[in-house]
């Protein structure tokens, strides 16, 4: 099989850089988007690196950002500004490759494998030319990891930023991942962070001290993702943006089961809270909700709803959700599995700006959950909807 080559294109500190392109009077000092130094009880959307180098971070309260850089520019994001730089990186890197997969409004994967014989198979040089020209059209940077994979890649390209370049040795991921902390693999949260080095987890290579069975026990999840990234593997393809997605589902399989209606609301309303999450990571909404359930004896009913607007919001959805779960429920049968699923999808590329405005306040506290979410785990935050009653 052709060894694949993949790049993955991380704008640095990209809010911030949009900012300073855009009013280069700003460049030079620290920088905090997100508010202003009277908005005290927000929070910061992206620091540039002058304001991070003085430990300001992400999804930090303004208040204590204030208190770390008084002397730093605090200023609310720009309407449109980010997706409309989105849109023009994406037209840098069509000029490379035709096969990208944009996975946020700030980075992509770009697979090279049948562009280099353009560039002499020289890899290298094909990211530096990238890297240049998004520079030199945008004035902003980005850096980039080269690897045979995508979880290789996108690891490469956090460790030398900004405006930087990192090889993962093709035939070698394992080793050179090996000796990387483990806070460096890409959605493992601090509480798994936490429960990994309880057991001495501390560098990628420890994983392999144990074996499967002690993952499902200690972890309860993250298995076989994190058995392949400590050995440097990932079979993901990188699906061009061109490919429709026709829908996203997610749902449980219960240890006992149930006809519980308590803890089946419960259960429904965190399905619909983590499929919308990953609806608003990949900047879709959707306008048809599917509840789905499979019945003790492993039979498998759905029933289906199609709202008129689309959205990305499980407020918008639950009533629904909740009339199409009681009617599965009708016949009163325990079930061993519940699902949701959401059709009907469109690209939506604002939904990532609208943290900085007030049109729509649900869509501001579901992004910004989001983003404490992504940086810890998920369940560190929930609607009052996920609580049962005493």
């Amino acid at each position: 099989m052709k060894e694949r080559i993949i790049f993955h294109v991380d704008m640095d500190a990209f809010f911030a850089s949009c900012e300073e392109a855009l009013n280069p009077s700003l460049k030079g000092k620290p920088l905090v988007v997100g508010g202003t130094k009277n908005d005290k009880r927000g929070i910061v959307s992206c620091p540039n690196y002058l304001a991070r180098a003085k430990g300001v971070r992400t999804a930090m309260p303004l208040s204590k950002a204030l208190q770390l850089v008084p002397e730093a520019n605090f200023i609310r994001g720009t309407r449109g500004l980010y997706s409309d730089f989105s849109k023009r990186v994406l037209k840098v890197l069509q000029k490379y490759s035709p096969l990208i997969q944009q996975v946020s409004i700030d980075e992509a994967y770009l697979d090279v494998s049948d562009v280099l014989y353009d560039y002499k198979g020289d890899y290298k040089n094909l990211a530096l030319k990238i890297k240049n020209d998004v520079k030199k059209t945008l004035r902003i940077t980005c850096s980039i990891g080269i690897a045979s994979n995508k979880v290789c890649a996108k690891i490469a390209s956090e460790l030398n930023k900004p405006d930087g370049v990192t090889l993962v040795p093709f035939g070698k991921e394992k080793d050179f991942l090996g000796k990387l902390p483990i806070e460096v693999i890409p959605g493992v949260g601090k509480s798994t962070q936490k429960v990994l080095k309880k057991y001495g987890i501390n560098l990628i290579e420890d994983i392999l001290k144990f074996d499967r069975s002690f993952y499902d026990k200690e972890i309860h999840m993250h298995t076989d993702y994190l058995m392949r990234v400590a050995n440097g593997e990932d079979d993901r393809e990188v699906h061009s943006d061109g490919d429709e997605r026709k829908s996203l589902s997610h749902e449980h399989t219960f240890y006992e089961d149930t006809n519980d209606m308590d803890f089946l609301e419960k259960e429904l309303y965190s399905l619909l809270e983590r499929a919308c999450t990953r609806l608003r990571r990949h900047k879709l909404k959707g306008k048809t909700l599917t509840v789905k359930v499979k019945y003790y004896d492993f039979k498998v009913n759905q029933t289906a709803f199609t709202r008129k607007k689309y959205s990305c919001l499980e407020q918008d959805f639950y009533d629904d959700a909740h009339i199409l779960l009681n009617k599965l429920l009708a016949n009163g049968k325990k079930i061993r599995l519940l699902g949701v699923k959401f059709s009907e999808l469109k690209v939506d590329s604002s939904i990532q700006e609208s943290i900085f405005f007030d049109d729509d306040r649900f869509e501001i506290v579901s992004e910004k959950m989001d983003e404490i979410r992504q940086k810890y785990n998920f369940d560190i935050i929930k609607f009052g909807k996920n609580f049962r009653g005493k």
